[in-house]
């Protein structure tokens, strides 16, 4: 399990992240969904060991992170802008990382590379930005670490690529009980593959929970009345969203769906039904509510 306990970072005047708590259990994946400089990065630096919070503390099965070297080699970091090696091949840079990484497959390595078609004895520096993130992350199973953190680790890779290393990934965390926390802005991306989410905004995690419990906190509720509901008679119902087409009405909800479908029952309705929403639109539901770009 990856905990996280009161995280607190500042840089100068600037407090980037505020009391962050968060726990992922084995063989899960959490998905941290931000707004543009939420902290996001910050904060998977500061999981990795990278850089010290001013309060609070990491904790990989109950041992801390930071200068704890042992703990450190089971926690491995992909950073959306991948680095290697001067002139190195993936071969090369296997080697470098068996050095350090005690758990280190090479079998693992070359069946990965098999898998998605990465010559292993070219330069990597002469292989496309898409490949080179395919080579980063080959790399990073094959360490078969115990936490596994990414940082937009799929943009700039195609489609059919993208969902060949999502089911990777997701096999990978089942099969091993590794932690995998994946952190971007790809709603859809994360609500194809993981168990948990949580959205950071301005340094704060505002919400977390099972993905299915923070799709369903927020719905549509759609219904048709013979004459148009007055908009003071919806006001009970602390709609996020109101939107009107002729005799159909459409509400954003938040909370009880059974009182809010009394209560529209009330309105003696042609018709009535409750729609999910995505993840995408509860994020920007939930953002919206905290006055970004509202």
């Amino acid at each position: 399990m990856m905990i996280t306990e009161g995280i607190e970072k500042s840089f100068g005047p600037k407090h980037v992240l505020h009391h962050v708590a968060l726990s992922v259990e084995d063989g899960h994946i959490f998905g941290l969904l931000g707004t543009n400089g939420a902290g996001k990065s910050t904060l998977l630096r500061i999981i990795s060991g990278i850089i010290q919070p001013d309060a609070g503390q990491v904790k990989v099965n109950g041992e801390s992170v930071w200068e704890n070297p042992s703990a450190k080699r089971r926690i491995c970091y992909l950073t959306d802008d991948p680095a290697f090696l001067h002139a190195s091949t993936i071969r090369q840079m296997g080697a470098f990382r068996k050095a350090w990484q005690e758990d280190y497959d090479e079998a693992r390595l070359k069946e990965l590379c098999d898998r998605f078609s990465l010559p292993m004895d070219e330069k990597i520096s002469s292989f496309s930005k898409g490949t080179q993130k395919r080579v980063q992350v080959c790399l990073a199973l094959a360490g078969r670490p115990h936490v596994l953190l990414c940082d937009e680790t799929f943009d700039g890779l195609d489609p059919v690529m993208r969902e060949a290393f999502r089911r990777t990934i997701s096999e990978e965390t089942w099969d091993r009980g590794m932690v995998t926390l994946l952190a971007g802005h790809n709603q859809q991306e994360m609500e194809d593959i993981c168990d948990s989410v949580g959205f950071l905004h301005e340094g704060a995690l505002l919400t977390v929970g099972d993905m299915d419990t923070v799709v369903s906190g927020i719905y549509r509720l759609q219904f048709a009345t013979e004459e148009p509901v007055p908009e003071e008679a919806l006001i009970p119902l602390c709609p996020l969203r109101v939107q009107r087409q002729g005799r159909l009405c459409v509400l954003t909800l938040k909370g009880d769906r059974e009182q809010a479908r009394q209560t529209v029952e009330a309105f003696h309705p042609l018709f009535s039904e409750t729609l999910p929403l995505s993840l995408e639109e509860v994020f920007i539901l939930e953002m919206e509510e905290q006055g970004y770009a509202k």
